[in-house]
């Protein structure tokens, strides 16, 4: 008999500093399973699979708050810490020893590293003036910091491999035109290429990793392309992923509450536009899960979940169903037990 797989999603609720917790099967049946109460404002949620922890950043308190997760998928509280900033978004590094914390609202970026446990100590470094501070990715190799300052148009990289000097010597710095405003960060899972996603003008700018760290070439993108049409007068992107494959890459845009599918040349970087989806309404936020199965994707507007195929032939999505949430869900994480 075939094993039913069980998806747990974690889906953050800011106006009822609430995180519902669903589970999704492979019979396609959902089911909420618990709601954990957060007493402020929860906005960025982030999973390691590794420690079995969720992380979440609240504001108000600036706090990032550690959830135990047991073998249900459900949430225990372990730890609270201070934070600097109010979060905006959540990015630990790949071997789970650092926790970096963006904050667009206070304008910087704080990191703190992480015990054995996967548990938060309190900040170990921060840089501040970084306008409009909005996220954070780390590289396959776990050598580079790169995050967003969307009010300077600038992206930052820093070499975390000397923790004790971060912040201090810049690796490089690249720089987007005025009202691009680079929002989120992928990078290709073959670690050659960066994939940075303007909220402004709703385009995608492709870097080649090596040419902007080791030749120092931060003059000339690979690519700048759009993501939906170019006859829309407001603009307004939102989140961008790429599947475990490599070979697709999807961005959300809430102004025309869409998600834009392009099919990636792993060889060049460049990305072709295949498909657009009418999907949520105001769709912030979405995640694949790391199979490159399903794509979930929150509508901030729509108070609601789609959770969506993905054919790893042509990248093609294909909606399975939608579920009900609190007002304005936000972020969505997904575990595979």
């Amino acid at each position: 008999m075939k094993k039913i797989k069980k998806y747990i999603i974690y889906v953050s609720i800011p106006k009822k500093n609430t995180i519902e917790v669903f589970e999704f099967n492979s019979l396609k049946k959902i089911k909420k399973i618990q709601e954990i109460y957060t007493y402020n404002e929860i906005q960025p949620i982030k999973l390691s699979i590794q420690k079995k922890k969720l992380y979440a950043g609240i504001r108000n308190e600036a706090q990032i708050i550690t959830y135990d997760i047991n073998h249900n998928g459900l949430l225990k509280i372990n730890n609270k810490i201070k934070t600097y900033g109010n979060p905006n978004h959540i990015c630990i590094d790949q071997d789970e020893k650092y926790l970096f914390n963006s904050s667009y609202g206070n304008n910087s970026i704080s990191c703190h590293l992480l015990d054995s446990n996967g548990i938060p100590k309190k900040i170990y470094k921060f840089k501040t003036k970084m306008l409009g501070c909005h996220a954070s990715i780390i590289d396959k190799s776990n050598q580079f910091l790169f995050f967003t300052a969307l009010k300077l148009n600038k992206i930052f990289i820093y070499n975390i491999e000397n923790i004790n000097k971060l912040f201090k010597t810049n690796t490089n710095i690249l720089h987007h035109k005025k009202n691009f405003g680079p929002r989120h960060l992928a990078i290709h899972p073959n670690n050659k290429y960066l994939y940075v996603l303007n909220e402004l003008n709703s385009t995608i700018i492709v870097w080649d990793i090596k040419k902007i760290i080791y030749n120092k070439d931060t003059d000339q993108y690979i690519q700048k392309i759009n993501i939906i049409p170019v006859f829309f007068k407001k603009k307004w992107a939102a989140d961008i992923h790429i599947t475990p494959c490599g070979l697709f890459l999807y961005a959300s845009e809430r102004a025309t509450s869409t998600l834009s599918l392009f099919q990636i040349n792993p060889n060049t970087g460049i990305i072709k536009f295949i498909k657009i989806y009418k999907t949520e309404k105001q769709p912030r936020s979405f995640n694949i899960d790391n199979k490159g199965k399903y794509l979930i994707v929150s509508g901030q507007k729509s108070n609601s979940v789609s959770i969506y195929s993905i054919n790893k032939k042509n990248g093609f999505l294909n909606k399975k169903l939608n579920f009900l949430t609190m007002t304005e869900p936000l972020w969505i994480e997904i575990l595979l037990l």
